[in-house]
């Protein structure tokens, strides 16, 4: 009996023993970088950040408090974000000057980095590393589709990151010298590309004239830029007389008016206005480039008023 103790108390003792065997470890998780709204037409960049976090843990006990952690984001570079055969340059940088490229030691190219060091007092450290992304300036043709806000995306998953460590003393390793994976860190770049038009207008110059014996003709231009893709429509106000089919320009000081009227048409058949009264607007879809669209103008033979400078002001309005 006395034996059988010894033995038992032996065994608990041996069982009770604490083990070290956990081992060394990082993990990573990245954010989205979201651009947000994105308007090609602008031709300026975007930039956008995003963060990987990461967090080591080591035993008790090491004899290797410090580490590298290696970050690695394969893919080529420049990137692209893509709406089905659409694309959007971009790319993501190390630096906020956008000057040095996220990439990857398996394909020689730079990594994200940060070195963590086991605290005193606690068995985990953890470190955030901020990544800059930017959309390359001048790419108006890039479009939406359904004239809506489209979103452009590219997904890095699994076989695009990787999370490479090394574990140390003394004497840091390099990460092109850390090429075994102990992780990955899956994230997606994004943008919503938005339609969006400028306009600009030159205006309709009847000239001089002496006597309004006879009909005159004149053109003005409106330039419009909208998103590839989206629908757009110009309308044209009734100006001072608040009429888009019954149209004057008033004599500047008072004392005369001169009828005119404003057409989409060389042939001066269709009134452009609003859409009210019989006339008509002018629609078209964008390119992501200037789109020119010629206004013609006709003041018909009239009574000719007293002599002076005869004006309108119209506002023209694009909807998209």
């Amino acid at each position: 009996m006395r034996l059988v103790l010894l033995l038992a108390i032996a065994f608990a003792a041996w069982c009770g023993v604490p083990r070290h065997a956990q081992a060394e470890s990082c993990t990573a998780t990245a954010s989205t970088v979201s651009f947000g709204l994105v308007s090609p037409i602008s031709l300026a960049s975007v930039t956008a950040t995003g963060t990987v976090s990461v967090t080591c843990t080591w035993s008790a006990v090491t004899l290797t408090p410090n580490v590298l952690v290696c970050l690695n984001l394969g893919g080529t570079s420049p990137r692209s974000l893509a709406n089905g055969s659409n694309a959007m340059q971009y790319d993501l940088y190390l630096d906020g000057a956008h000057s040095v490229a996220w990439g990857s030691v398996y394909s020689g190219t730079t990594p994200a980095s940060v070195t963590l060091t086991k605290p005193a007092l606690a068995t985990s450290a953890s470190a955030t590393v901020t990544v800059y992304g930017q959309i390359a300036a001048n790419q108006p043709t890039v479009p939406t589709t359904g004239n809506s806000t489209t979103t452009y995306s590219q997904l890095f998953s699994g076989t695009t990151t990787s999370i490479n460590t090394g574990f140390y003393l003394l004497g840091a390793p390099t990460c092109a010298s850390l090429t075994t994976s102990s992780g990955t860190f899956p994230f997606t770049a994004t943008a919503d590309v938005t339609n969006n038009c400028t306009i600009s207008a030159t205006n309709v110059s009847f000239g001089t004239a002496s006597l309004l014996s006879g009909a005159l003709a004149a053109t003005g231009s409106i330039t419009a830029q909208c998103t590839n893709g989206d629908s757009w429509k110009i309308a044209l106000d009734g100006g001072g007389t608040g009429n888009v089919t019954a149209r004057q320009m008033q004599r500047s000081g008072g004392g005369g008016t001169i009828g005119y009227g404003l057409y989409t048409d060389a042939a001066r058949s269709i009134a452009w206005g609003d859409g009210t009264g019989g006339s008509s607007t002018v629609t078209g879809v964008g390119t992501g480039t200037s789109q020119v669209v010629t206004v013609y103008g006709a003041v018909p033979a009239q009574t000719t008023p007293a002599p002076g400078n005869y004006s309108d002001k119209i506002t023209a309005t694009i909807s998209f």
